[in-house]
C-alpha cells in the first residue's frame, strides 16, 4: 500500500491547489477530506484538487471529490481537477463526472476556469 501525499500552494490569486500523489482509497481518503474542509474553512478562494501524480483511486476518493464539488459551489466558490492521462484519467471519464465538474490538464488553465 502506498501512502498519500498531499502538499497545499496557491497557484494565484483565486486559486489554492492540492497536489496528491499515492493512493487515494478508503485508508487515505479522510486525509484528503480533511484537507479539502481545511480549505474550505479558511475562505481562501477556489480549490484545485492536482490528482496528476496520483497513482489511484478508488470510489470512496470519487465521492470525496463529488463532495468537495459540492461544497465549494454551495460556498459559491470554484471547484476543479487538474488531471493528465492515466488510470485517474480514466476513472474521472467513466463516472462522467467530467461533464458536471472543472476539469483540466494543468494549473495554468484556471485563471479561465468555470
Amino acid at each position: 500500500m502506498t501512502g498519500l501525499e498531499i502538499t497545499k500552494a496557491r497557484v494565484n490569486s483565486s486559486w489554492i491547489s492540492l497536489a496528491v500523489s499515492g493512493e487515494i482509497d478508503l485508508a487515505t481518503v479522510d486525509q484528503l477530506e480533511k484537507e479539502v474542509k481545511a480549505t474550505l474553512d479558511d475562505d481562501s478562494g477556489n480549490l484545485a484538487v492536482d490528482l496528476t501524480s496520483a497513482d489511484f483511486m478508488d470510489s470512496t476518493g470519487l465521492r470525496a471529490l463529488v463532495m468537495a464539488d459540492r461544497s465549494f459551489r454551495d460556498s459559491g466558490r470554484k471547484f476543479a481537477l487538474v488531471i493528465t492521462n492515466g488510470p485517474i484519467s480514466r476513472l474521472i471519464e467513466l463516472s462522467g463526472i467530467e461533464s458536471t465538474m472543472t476539469v483540466v490538464s494543468s494549473p495554468a488553465e484556471l485563471d479561465g476556469a468555470e
